[in-house]
């Protein structure tokens, strides 16, 4: 199947949260609009996200919630070193709450704004999660004649006298492919996460690295834009999803909802390395990048727990809050069963024994049951003189028998690769607009951060998603 016209004002390649609101957007505008998705289903990992980050909107001024932006953008550019964009993202944090506005004005709908950790209160979570948002965006794009075309990528961009003139695409079920003439072209392919030689350019440690994305964010827009002389700019940053259990056989995402996952990463009771020594205040997972830098800088990493804990996880509490989530469970009840069905399916990733020394010997960690002693004792002290944690999350490891769960590290997202300038019209070597070409989303994200992504900034990937996507297309309208 290709599309029904040969020529349009603006083909917007990729159908996820960034090129769904450019979509809406364009016919808001009435352009008439082209989406390319290679996939055989719309919404990209907009189908997964949680909420979307805005500033002063109509829901922050319900609650009474109010957030200084200077001193967001002035915390956000200290924490990029300068990485990121000044007038970018002050851009995106001024227009965030007319974003969300106008997202509620489709009929997107919201839980209550939140933090996620030790964050700003930007997050505004989709009620019923990003596959309600991104199905709500659909139907209205559709309603306003947006054209979708599914299985079909995006191929070449043409360029004719310094300017976009055309597209060349393909069917990927036929293999057929097509010329379109169109002067305006948005990049919405979703970054470069599930391309492995693109992350191993980013991350020296991309062999225990585990994508969560949904397998098609690939690098195409930051390719097709190099292609026709955009600038190679810095990668950004990869979304860590924090710490993760590390499966080498089943798929990440397997595991997203898996308690036992967030027994081992979110309950800060005790990691330590490939010597069994411990490394770092287990505190970190409440800025999930942070975690995963962590667990990065160690050869492997196992999170230890005892039975004790897994009384107190299942049927009295939790330890602490699931910090890198708007929605923290209750108990962990499914966690006793989970833990029994994974060692009757001997998954390699949890390893159980009756002793400390028993543990330590089957996964040869020297240093465990030294480790574990001094723990504690800080444990009975309350008082983490090594690393800091939190005294009321230092739960101790004395109750047989004892679990240690392997950690990898999950991304979500990797950001960065163009250079786009204020309107997200991409930027060649010298710095000036590649007429007619854009890029929003996690293809232009990199403007926004360093080496790590900002989660003091909760909801800012799909916050600047569905805000890039109209500030492209109000560029397009200005300048045509």
């Amino acid at each position: 199947m290709f599309p029904k016209e040969k020529n349009y004002d603006v083909v917007i390649v990729g159908g996820g949260l960034s090129g769904l609101a450019a979509a809406i957007s364009a016919r808001e505008k009435n352009l008439t609009t082209l989406v390319l998705e290679k996939g055989r289903t719309i919404g990209g990992n907009g189908n997964y996200v949680e909420g979307a980050m805005g500033v002063d909107s109509y829901l922050q001024k319900k609650q009474n919630i109010k957030v200084n932006k200077l001193a967001l953008l002035h915390e956000e550019l200290n924490y990029s070193h300068y990485e990121a964009s000044a007038r970018h993202l002050k851009k995106f944090i001024d227009h965030s709450g007319q974003t969300i506005d106008w997202l509620h004005s489709l009929g997107v709908k919201f839980n209550a704004v939140s933090k996620q950790g030790d964050s700003w209160p930007t997050i505004h979570p989709f009620t019923g999660g990003g596959h309600a948002a991104v199905q709500t965006m659909y139907n209205t794009a559709v309603k306003a004649d947006a054209e979708f075309i599914n299985s079909t990528s995006a191929q070449k961009v043409l360029v004719q006298n310094g300017q976009i003139c055309g597209l060349i695409i393909r069917n990927e079920a036929t293999g057929q492919e097509r010329h379109l003439t169109t002067n305006n072209i948005i990049l919405a392919t979703g970054g470069y996460v599930d391309n492995p030689e693109l992350v191993r350019k980013k991350s020296p440690f991309s062999d225990r690295l585990l994508t969560v994305s949904n397998g098609k964010a690939t690098g195409d827009g930051i390719q097709l834009a190099w292609a026709v002389g955009a600038k190679h700019y810095q990668m950004g940053a990869i979304q860590y999803g924090g710490g993760a259990i590390y499966d080498t056989v089943k798929p990440p995402f397997i595991h997203m909802s898996s308690q036992l996952a967030t027994a081992a990463t979110q309950e800060a009771i005790l990691w330590v390395n490939e010597r069994g020594e411990r490394f770092v205040n287990e505190d970190v997972n409440d800025n999930m990048c942070h975690a995963g830098a962590s667990i990065l800088t160690q050869s492997r990493v196992f999170s230890i727990f005892d039975q004790e804990a897994i009384e107190h996880l299942s049927k009295i509490g939790l330890y602490k809050e699931v910090g890198n989530s708007p929605v923290s469970p209750e108990t962990l009840d499914r966690l006793p069963s989970e833990i029994k069905t994974s060692l009757e399916n001997h998954e390699k990733y949890l390893t159980t024994a009756a002793s400390l020394t028993e543990l330590a010997e089957k996964l040869q960690l020297p240093k465990l049951s030294e480790t574990i002693s001094h723990y504690n004792r800080l444990v009975q002290a309350k008082y983490d003189s090594d690393f800091g944690k939190n005294k009321s999350y230092l739960t101790p490891v004395k109750v047989g028998p004892f679990y240690a769960v392997e950690l990898g590290v999950g991304m979500a997202c990797a950001l960065g690769g163009l250079r786009v300038d204020n309107n997200n019209n991409i930027l060649n070597s010298y710095g000036y607009p590649i007429p007619g070409l854009y890029a929003v989303g996690n293809d232009a994200a990199g403007m926004l951060v360093g080496d790590t992504y900002a989660v003091t900034l909760p909801g800012s990937t799909a916050g600047y998603a569905a805000y890039s996507g109209r500030n492209a297309v109000l560029n397009i309208v200005i300048n045509n």
